[in-house]
């Protein structure tokens, strides 16, 4: 019988730790259950992303979030609706917002900061909708100068 020497058996608990590490990031975000229907937010980093891409076939309401410069926005308020019938009204987590929703028509309303956009969505029997919303750059709007020298933002 032989003897593992300490240095091999410190780098197999190494060699655990990140593979157990690895399995961690990646583990799918936890479902929220509001109102009968169940919903993920989130989206920050690359590992959040990978498991928000793994778990979208599971959600067939798939809502993103972005600037139209490319950058993934957060925090932004979602409001469902079917009818008169508030479906779920959350402030976002990260870019995605994926809920199971029962087949039908929807609006939602996405507001940031001072911007809000509407959207008609029906989502089928089978399968799901992907909904995206894009804003032209919300760090602009609204912005003040407070002197008379300092630089203009860029208009687009």
């Amino acid at each position: 019988m032989s003897i593992l020497s300490p240095r091999l058996i410190a780098l197999l608990l190494v060699l655990c730790a990140l593979a157990s590490a690895r399995t961690f990031a990646q583990t799918a975000p936890t479902p929220v259950a509001r109102n009968g229907v169940t919903y993920i937010t989130g989206g920050i980093g690359e590992d959040e992303v990978q498991a928000f891409r793994a778990a979208a076939a599971t959600y067939n309401m798939r809502i993103t979030l972005a600037s139209k410069s490319g950058h993934y926005l957060s925090d932004v308020d979602i409001k469902i609706t079917s009818g008169q019938r508030e479906v779920l009204s959350v402030r976002t987590e990260g870019p995605f917002l994926f809920v199971s929703a029962q087949p039908g028509r929807y609006q939602i309303v996405a507001q940031d900061r001072n911007l809000t956009e509407t959207k008609q969505v029906v989502v089928p029997a089978r399968g799901g909708v992907d909904v995206r919303f894009y804003w032209d750059d919300p760090d602009r709007h609204g912005v003040m100068q407070l002197c008379r020298r300092c630089p203009r933002p860029i208009q687009k």
